[in-house]
């Protein structure tokens, strides 16, 4: 695969201004990027694919400064350079987060898949299906902040885009047939607004952990201390924290309290060597734990919705699903659920002028789902 695609290493300046050249005369562009998400605890950008004009290039950010990418999302942001990408959720957030990268004429081949009803969406998937090539899928839990990247996994993140032009003038081609490309634009440009955003704190990530709701007095105690020992150390050593200590055994040493390291390293799945390098830590605040916070409870999201509209929601989304069965795609791509639930409140002005275009129903969902909608609300 890797003499077949015969990818471009970019660790430089004049390098990435040659990849923006060659996509601005190419006049379309395949894009992807892989991150470190599993490997650290400050997530990165580590790699950034691009293909145009059937050449293929790997730009190394961990080598360039944030200005020497600027030529490449200089082309990104110029809608007349369409850019294609696959399930560009997470890339788009985490350019804009690392790079301030702005993406305009997205052209995504998952969307394209979803709106065709395709089942499988994934991009080996779909790769297979419409080409005939089975993509090599080893790395997707690789490390790609190491250097140097061996052979493999550059020729499995160059496939990632090596075949989305082919692949979007496929699907592009069925969704016209079926006259939904438009539907298609008006997804990428909604797309296009995403923006990172840096997420807050998740208040009940502590009582998710397996087993926490189970300990009692000091175990829990114990529990909540190791749990803020770990998010500590895990961002010390720029590491994600369940390479410090998983759930398992943070909840096991919780329940054991070892006095001392051989208590420790009988811990099953610990053993000496992770005594060795956390015992002494970990010791000291299984020793002294500080008090945990009172048991959170989650609540479920729709507790505000009345009797009444809850029924309403159900009625909706029956209506939904009557639409999505007729035009073979996800119920939850049609009509979210968090959009029958805004639906179901909306009142007043906009449903007695029968538009539901204020109540949060727009654009080609508008134009499938108004009537049906309207007469379940005409039928209360």
């Amino acid at each position: 695969m890797l003499d077949r695609l015969r990818p471009v290493w970019i660790a430089n300046a004049e390098g990435v201004g040659e990849v923006a050249g060659a996509c601005r005369e190419a006049g379309r562009m395949a894009l992807d990027t892989e991150a470190d998400s599993l490997h650290a605890y400050f997530h990165k950008v580590c790699l950034i694919q691009v293909t145009a004009a059937d050449r293929h290039y790997l730009i190394d950010p961990l080598a360039l400064e944030r200005e020497e990418i600027r030529p490449l999302l200089d082309v990104v942001a110029d809608p007349a350079v369409p850019v294609l990408m696959h399930g560009s959720d997470y890339d788009l957030r985490v350019l804009d987060r690392d790079f301030g990268g702005r993406i305009r004429g997205l052209e995504d081949t998952q969307v394209m898949a979803q709106l065709l009803g395709e089942p499988r969406t994934g991009l080996g998937a779909l790769v297979e299906q419409e080409l005939g090539i089975k993509l090599d899928k080893r790395f997707q839990r690789a490390n790609w902040g190491r250097r140097p990247l061996p052979d493999g996994m550059l020729a499995y993140a160059a496939a990632d885009t090596a075949f989305l032009e082919e692949l979007a003038s496929r699907l592009r081609r069925r969704l016209e047939e079926l006259g939904r490309w438009s539907w298609a634009e008006e997804e990428f440009r909604k797309l296009e607004e995403i923006r990172f955003v840096a997420p807050e704190p998740d208040p009940l990530a502590f009582e998710r952990i397996k087993g926490v709701r189970s300990l009692r007095g000091t175990d829990r105690d114990v529990a909540y201390s190791l749990f803020l020992w770990r998010d500590a150390t895990a961002r010390r050593l720029d590491l994600p924290p369940f390479k410090v200590l998983g759930n398992a055994s943070l909840v096991e040493i919780s329940s054991k309290r070892p006095g001392n390291l051989e208590e420790l390293a009988a811990i099953p799945g610990l053993g000496p060597r992770f005594a060795r390098r956390w015992g002494r830590e970990i010791l000291a605040v299984v020793a002294r734990p500080k008090a945990a916070p009172p048991r959170a409870h989650h609540t479920r999201d729709d507790t505000w919705l009345t009797p009444e509209v809850k029924a309403r929601v159900k009625r909706l989304a029956v209506a939904r699903d009557v639409a999505a069965q007729r035009l073979a795609i996800s119920p939850g791509l049609l009509c979210p659920r968090a959009m029958l639930e805004r639906i179901a409140t909306c009142d007043g002005p906009a449903l007695h002028s029968r538009d539901l275009g204020d109540c949060g129903l727009t654009g080609w969902r508008r134009g499938v789902l108004e009537d049906e909608f309207l007469r379940v609300f005409e039928e209360e």
